[in-house]
């Protein structure tokens, strides 16, 4: 039973990192995110399931962002760029409480990229 404890704990705290870091430093926090799921995966269904969940919601929100700045010269993205700013920042800290209390969390407006 301690170990299971353990193990959950660890989980939790992995998911966090991957989480915070993207936050944090963006394409950097990516890449090391992206390392640490192909590690991890292999260890916790958890971790390869909401792994990648996490990975396709910031390559979608990245394109979506990108989409957005481009229709700033239509006067569009001036309203889209900061609401999917503030939505990814949003569906972010969502996705920590969720990872924190070790739920499944599904993120919304994602892209399958990565299988």
């Amino acid at each position: 039973m301690d170990d299971y404890k353990k193990s959950i704990s660890r989980e939790n705290i992995i998911m966090l990192l991957m989480a915070g870091g993207i936050i944090v430093f963006n394409f950097i926090g990516f890449i090391i995110s992206y390392f640490v799921w192909k590690d991890y995966s292999k260890d916790s269904d958890f971790i390869a399931r909401n792994g990648r969940r996490l990975l396709n919601f910031h390559i979608s929100f990245f394109i979506y962002e990108i989409i957005s700045g481009l229709l700033v010269f239509l006067l569009v993205g001036m309203v889209l760029l900061p609401l999917v700013s503030i939505a990814y920042l949003v569906l972010n800290i969502i996705a920590m409480i969720r990872y924190g209390s070790y739920r499944d969390y599904d993120f919304p407006f994602t892209l399958n990229i990565i299988k």
